[in-house]
């Protein structure tokens, strides 16, 4: 079993590539102080914890507290959302979930997604962290100049706490849903993208079964 797994990872890695366009988050409908739900990469998600205020696709703002018509997904130098080698489009203006009180978070995939990113604007201010406390480990791909400046962070185990952070970090592997707590401030959002890169083709699909029937074939010949 060892080998039919390795195998059909190793079929699954070389087929994928490690850059390329994200698909990000088309946020349609929430519910301050509740939920959020919209699509990414075809697949259905959906947002439950504390909903301060959300920007929608179609330009509608639930919640209070910021601007509908400002776009905080800016970059300036160095670029926190694309100043690394998956990301290659900045999160859409528009598309924002925030947050502010110390809260459990979690986002729901419909059907599992691979690789997915998460996009963070303004996590906590400077003097005052935010942390993110998440119930399974993640990369933090690139930070910088964001709307509200160049911030630092710190990232220990699961954790994530920055000052002013503007950043992009990254799950690894196929993931149904992420779960963390966040701490309070005035106001801190985040969006969710899957890299369209990272979406098996037909033929890689059609390889995986066939690898895997070899391997099973081979492994009833031997007993």
């Amino acid at each position: 079993m060892n080998k039919l797994v390795g195998t059909l990872v190793f079929t699954l890695s070389a087929a994928m590539s490690h850059a390329g366009v994200i698909d990000w988050t088309d946020w349609t409908d929430a519910v301050e102080g509740e939920s959020a739900t919209g699509t990414v990469g075809g697949v259905g998600v959906a947002f439950f914890g504390d909903v301060f205020f959300a920007q929608l696709a179609d330009g509608v703002m639930v919640g209070g507290g910021a601007s509908a018509t400002t776009d905080y997904w800016t970059e300036g130098s160095p670029a926190p959302y694309t100043g690394n080698a998956v990301v290659d489009n900045r999160p859409p203006g528009f598309e924002l979930i925030a947050f502010n009180e110390d809260s459990f978070n979690a986002v729901v995939f419909d059907s599992p997604v691979l690789n997915p990113v998460m996009a963070i604007v303004s996590q906590g201010r400077l003097g005052v962290p935010v942390s993110y406390d998440f119930d399974q480990s993640f990369t933090v791909l690139s930070e910088g100049q964001g709307f509200w400046g160049d911030g630092t962070y710190t990232h220990v185990g699961n954790t994530l706490t920055g000052n002013e952070l503007h950043a992009v970090i990254q799950f690894q592997g196929l993931i149904s849903e992420i779960e963390w707590f966040s701490t309070e401030e005035n106001w801190h959002g985040f969006t969710i993208g899957v890299p369209q890169s990272d979406a098996p083709e037909p033929a890689t699909l059609f390889l995986l079964g066939a690898g895997a029937l070899g391997v099973i074939g081979s492994r009833r010949r031997r007993t």
